[in-house]
């Protein structure tokens, strides 16, 4: 195989999204804007690393266009904690800055 057939090659998992050689198979699920101005993603996918018995992870990733990306994989049991705690985090600022403008602030 040359060198453009292998970077262009799907992968053998089926749920995958890379092609190529890589280290990590990859579901891309959604990329969503996170910065307050409006210059960085916040990307959710499914990840699991080419290692024998590896779990299907959650993975985020944050992208600036000052910065390379930076990712984490969290276990698949412990992100509807992270989801709910994100979620209260989301509601108390929305509240937080609600009051801050009534009171003029």
């Amino acid at each position: 195989m040359t060198g453009v057939e292998s970077r262009n090659a799907g992968c053998p998992v089926k749920w995958c999204d890379e092609t190529g050689t890589h280290a990590v198979h990859r579901k891309y699920l959604a990329s969503v804007p996170g910065a307050i101005r409006g210059a960085g993603l916040v990307g959710v996918n499914l990840a699991q690393r080419k290692q024998p018995r590896a779990s299907v992870c959650v993975e985020l990733t944050v992208t600036t266009p000052w910065a390379s990306t930076a990712g984490h994989l969290f276990a698949a049991a412990s992100v509807p904690e992270i989801a709910a705690a994100l979620t209260e985090a989301a509601e108390r600022a929305t509240e937080l800055d609600a009051a801050r403008h009534r009171n003029g602030e």
